[in-house]
């Protein structure tokens, strides 16, 4: 299961947090190969001193304990044999203590009161929230809590790093110029490796096929209810024997066979839902949930495929030039409609009058408990199960995507993808006046390990004395029966699983943030994992991938994949720009109404349905008004010259 939400979830955010598009524009060159304009730029001339940093005995260095922003297990289990956090602190010396940003808490809030005490840790290595905000790197920049790094020092301390990079075809000079800030030419945060589908070897695999493509948003449908209304559609298991018999290869026309097209349709299905008036252990089966989270933002990354509208990478921008269509996705008809839905489905009891007034865990319980029938593709259906089995019942669910719109060229980017040099996703910060100078070669060194393809390889199978063979043919020995089982099925055992030695499995709620936590993002994981390796079975059958699987080879069919090089200083400046009219919409236009717009969408949405219109007009109105229309008009435009500009530095794949 938590296999397929990470590759889900890569699909999903790609909109928002990278991308490009360009018809026939990239260079002839191989991927990762910098092209002649890139030769002597700005970003080049702040490699180094030319006093080159000697290499480093990582043997020589002593036990350092480090203070390091990440993410905390929340899993009461304790690893009883740990195999890899002996290994981390033999190799690295590095004893890192976790601190993380709280629950429900702004980042930027959070870092700013950082700032201003002077309790920044030593190194920022969260996903998606620090390092990959260019206004938050700004601050940190200001306040002196970000160290430059400088390519002399990747090489001379990421040499593990420099062998990875290699095995992608790219050199660290590449990834170094990739990965500078815009606006000065520095690199002031380690970022994550490129993505493995740089390489051709890898984009044939296995690998490749799970992850190519791009899917969209689903949900999933309580099965004994959905055949009490639609008794031709197959149940869970129905499925699983579909797949058996098509060793594990289906087409998206074999999976859609649940007349659920549209948001009409699916508030059809909610409406007979309710009308059967269903109980789960004496409480009432309530029709769906469909928004995750209580924010204005889940409304977004829950479901936005239901919307048909594709996002182009300027975020929060719809782009179809044909049609001259430059607008924020939030004044579009298709979004109004698509909030229309849930304020009449809201209205009619559809998700439950305690819909935006319960906790994150009040919803996680009621749905592990089974009274919910439609739930958000992120719903925690493997605990579910789990309870399921163990009370003797026999229900299950099916994931389907009940808005696999066709792709539409027309909007950019909708039928690309592409894969960068570099991501800022899960970027490290070191902050100077936490660390000495002379701490940097063993915080660089251990930076490196993190990244290195051996530890990549150990995270996923735990140590050589654990399985035999190698690439696709490597498998767990039969005395690691149950570790394999937890690999592939997540199956939990406490006498022999992988969390009993320490090894991450697809609950990712069982971390060791010292092992995991500078590796979570999905570019720096193993291609020859078990989940890749051990061909198609009855036994490691997971139909959430083998759904999203389908709906992306089905996309893939009109899609153009694209490597992009590291970019001139014409184009490196249009991106600084860009991003300063960004951030500056963001951060300065939009963020002082964040509290307002909150308030406005959920009136919109729980208000009369006679009154829904006039609460929709009071928060376009905020979204539209003179100022933030004037600051997306010229990022809108910074946009576009950027745009147009990098399509010269895009190789095309396939």
């Amino acid at each position: 299961m938590r296999k397929g939400i990470a590759l889900l979830m890569t699909v999903a955010l790609s909109a928002a947090l990278a991308g490009c598009s360009g018809s026939n524009g990239g260079t002839n060159e191989p991927a990762g190969t910098a092209s002649d304009a890139n030769k002597g730029t700005a970003s080049e001339t702040n490699k180094g001193t030319g006093n080159a940093p000697a290499p480093v005995d990582p043997s020589s260095f002593k036990e350092m304990h480090l203070e390091v922003l990440s993410q905390l297990p929340t899993n009461p289990r304790k690893p009883v044999e740990d195999r890899l956090t002996p290994i981390w602190r033999e190799k690295t010396k590095v004893i890192p203590d976790f601190v993380e940003i709280p629950a429900n808490t702004d980042y930027k809030s959070w870092l700013q009161m950082q700032i201003l005490a002077n309790t920044v840790p030593a190194v920022i290595a969260n996903q998606n929230g620090i390092a990959d905000d260019p206004a938050n790197m700004e601050m940190l920049k200001k306040a002196g809590m970000a160290r430059e790094i400088t390519l002399d020092e990747l090489k001379a301390y990421m040499p593990l790093t420099a062998e990875r990079l290699a095995d992608l075809g790219v050199t660290m000079e590449q990834w170094y110029k990739a990965s500078v800030d815009p606006t000065d030419g520095k690199l002031w945060a380690i970022p994550s490796l490129p993505s493995p589908l740089l390489k051709d070897e890898y984009r044939n695999s296995p690998y490749g096929e799970a992850r190519l493509g791009n899917g969209g948003y689903g949900v999933w449908f309580r099965d004994d209810i959905l055949k009490k209304i639609y008794p031709d559609a197959m149940s869970a298991d129905e499925l699983k024997k579909l797949a058996v018999a098509n060793k594990g290869q289906l087409s998206l026309e074999q999976i859609m066979d649940i007349p659920i097209r549209n948001l009409d349709d699916l508030h059809d299905y909610l409406t007979k839902v309710k009308d059967l008036n269903l109980t789960e252990n004496g409480h009432p089966i309530t029709p769906g949930h469909l928004q995750l989270e209580n924010s204005r933002g889940a409304l977004y990354w829950s479901l936005f495929s239901a919307t048909g509208l594709s996002l182009s990478n300027s975020y929060p921008l719809v782009i179809n030039e044909s049609k001259n269509l430059f607008a924020d996705y939030e004044l579009t008809p298709e979004w109004k409609n698509y909030i229309a839905f849930m304020n009449k489905s809201f209205n009619e009891g559809l998700f439950g009058k305690e819909f935006y007034i319960q906790k994150n865990e009040q919803r996680d319980a009621k749905i592990i408990n089974g009274e919910y029938a439609v739930v958000n593709m992120w719903a925690p259906i493997a605990a579910n199960q789990d309870k399921v089995k163990k009370a003797g019942g026999t229900y299950n669910w099916r994931y389907y995507p009940i808005f696999a719109n066709e792709l539409d060229p027309g909007y950019q980017d909708a039928a690309n993808q592409y894969f960068p040099l570099t991501t800022r996703w899960n970027s490290k910060v070191i902050n100077p006046k936490k660390v000495t100078e002379d701490q940097i070669p063993q915080i660089l060194n251990w930076i490196d390990w993190n990244y290195s393809l051996e530890a990549a390889s150990l995270r996923e199978w735990g140590t050589p004395d654990m399985y035999t063979g190698d690439g696709m043919d490597r498998r767990f020995k039969p005395e690691y029966k149950k570790v394999e089982e937890y690999k592939l099925l997540g199956k939990q055992d406490e006498t022999g699983d992988g969390w009993y030695y320490g090894i991450q499995g697809q609950d990712g709620t069982m971390t060791n943030p010292e092992v995991y936590g500078l590796a979570m993002a999905g570019e720096m994981g193993y291609v020859y994992s078990p989940s890749v390796v051990y061909p198609f079975s009855e036994s490691n059958y997971d139909q959430y991938t083998l759904v999203n699987q389908a709906w992306q080879q089905h996309n893939l069919k009109r899609m153009s994949l694209f490597a992009e090089l590291p970019v001139d200083d014409a184009t490196q400046q249009a991106k600084a720009e860009y991003d300063q009219v960004s951030n500056d919409v963001n951060n300065n236009m939009i963020a002082p109404h964040n509290d307002e717009l909150d308030n406005l969408i959920v009136k919109a949405i729980t208000g009369q349905v006679g009154k829904f219109d006039a609460n929709y007009k009071t928060y376009e109105d905020v979204l539209s008004g003179s100022d933030i229309a004037d600051g997306l008009s010229k990022q809108k435009d910074a946009w576009m010259k950027y745009y147009n500009l990098r399509e010269k530095f895009l190789k095309k794949l396939n």
